[in-house]
């Protein structure tokens, strides 16, 4: 394979960008046209052989550099369980409509998935295995599933002679009994929450129609004081993307220890289909976003997207594509978290099994963990000539490309995202002082 270099505007000059060689440089319009004529295979005189040359000893146009790799045997060490889909919310963007689902996670099929990536685990001689709680509903409104699982999991980390670790995604809203197990159990906890007591009532009530903030704001209170690894993920919409600062500023105030603060912007699909909540324009999206990490640098709270990663090299946004194991609470295996029933258009891609009852064990369709495998940024003509393809891989599958084919991906919204943050970060990684300044749309 080929080097892949990018050149991005920068002022007067232009950013040699070659991500796979690990080379960012300023560089002026002579070295660009010398670069682009070695790339092309036409001849160079004298000057230009002098530059390149200098490029080649920086090892820009090295060749013996390895691609990010996906792992090709299906061995997964970490199962993310969907206790339930029912919730006890009613957020007015719900991606899965979570209501009263009617399903919970069956014990044996929880615990069969716990064996099999402990096994895989120990196979692999890795230190520990990890078993995460999340859902097309709340994995609480499933207490007793979770207690078990939990349980079951500390049993098979002593009869393996493995560590594990417990992690899960919450909406906060649950009894002071639910929380102290929490606190017990799990050392890794996702918040879903609109912080400022207002937007959280209004976007995020409970089924009855009341709000959520006070029970959400003791929960975070005590996950703050119990010293847990805990963040808060904010969905954004149109109507909340200018109050990110204000957010920033008020986990600052009553959730210091908050390890990270995570803002999405919000898809139209869903419940928001119903209640007419609409995505947030992205160049405002990442004006607000920018806000939000100043009022933050310096306090110890990152504030991420999942987006902004110029320091990730990947082949797959996620682990769609390789090794994702999520069970839902129907027993259905699915590589996405967001296509969980077989009532979504796109669950025949990424469904690929279940659990067989006679057999006691997951049955596994190959035909579609090939297919899965597929699902990589290297495949997507669209991305072809993008400077963000290896840290975005391709951004989300189930957003921008559902059941398409691969040359049927054509982007999304957040490819405009993702571009400006990352280009960004690159500055950064120049010694550009970014802050203060206004983002640049590339």
């Amino acid at each position: 394979m080929k080097p892949e270099i990018f050149f991005l505007p920068h002022n007067e000059n232009e950013i040699l960008y070659a991500p796979l060689n690990n080379f960012i440089a300023v560089v002026n319009e002579d070295t660009k046209i010398a670069v682009s004529r070695k790339l092309a295979g036409l001849p160079l005189h004298e000057a230009q052989r002098g530059v390149i040359e200098a490029l080649e000893k920086r090892g820009v146009f090295c060749e013996d550099f390895k691609t990010p790799q996906v792992d090709k045997g299906f061995s997964p060490t970490r199962v993310t369980l969907f206790p339930t889909d029912s919730c006890n919310l009613r957020c007015r963007y719900c991606y899965a409509s979570a209501a009263d689902g009617g399903h919970k996670l069956p014990i044996p099929v929880a615990k069969t998935a716990v064996d099999f990536v402990a096994a895989n685990a120990k196979e692999k001689k890795r230190d520990q295995f990890a078993v995460g709680f999340h859902g097309n509903g709340e994995p609480f409104a499933a207490f007793d599933v979770v207690q078990e699982v939990c349980e079951y999991v500390s049993h098979v980390s002593d009869r393996e002679g493995i560590k594990y670790v417990i992690s899960t995604a919450t909406n906060g809203v649950m009894t002071e009994e639910h929380l102290d197990y929490l606190l017990a159990w799990i050392s890794d906890v996702n918040v879903s929450s609109d912080i400022l007591p207002d937007i959280q009532d209004r976007h995020r009530p409970k089924a009855d129609g009341s709000g959520t903030f006070e029970i959400v704001d003791n929960t975070l209170g005590r996950l703050d004081k119990a010293g847990v690894q805990y963040g808060i993920r904010v969905t954004v919409t149109s109507n909340s993307v200018t109050r990110l600062r204000e957010m920033a500023a008020f986990v600052k105030e009553h959730y210091p220890k908050c390890n990270l603060l995570h803002f999405e912007p919000m898809f139209e699909v869903g419940r928001a289909l119903i209640t007419k909540q609409s995505t947030p324009d992205p160049q405002i999206f990442v004006r607000e976003y920018i806000k939000a990490q100043e009022e933050l640098a310096g306090s110890g709270i990152r504030v991420v997207y999942s987006g902004e990663r110029a320091n990730t090299l990947c082949q797959c946004f996620c682990s769609v594509c390789s090794n994702g194991f999520t069970v839902t609470a129907e027993g259905n295996v699915t590589s996405c978290y967001e296509v969980c029933t077989y009532q979504d258009a796109r669950a025949k891609r990424y469904i690929y099994g279940h659990f067989d009852e006679k057999s006691g064990q997951f049955a596994f369709d190959e035909d579609i963990l090939k297919s899965l495998l597929t699902l990589q940024v290297k495949n997507i003509p669209f991305c072809k000539d993008c400077f963000c393809k290896w840290h975005c891989g391709g951004d989300c599958m189930a957003k921008t490309l559902g059941i398409k084919s691969l040359s049927g991906h054509e982007g999304s919204e957040r490819c405009k995202i993702n571009r400006a943050l990352i280009y960004r970060q690159i500055l950064q990684k120049i010694g550009e002082d970014v802050a203060g300044t206004d983002p640049i749309f590339v």
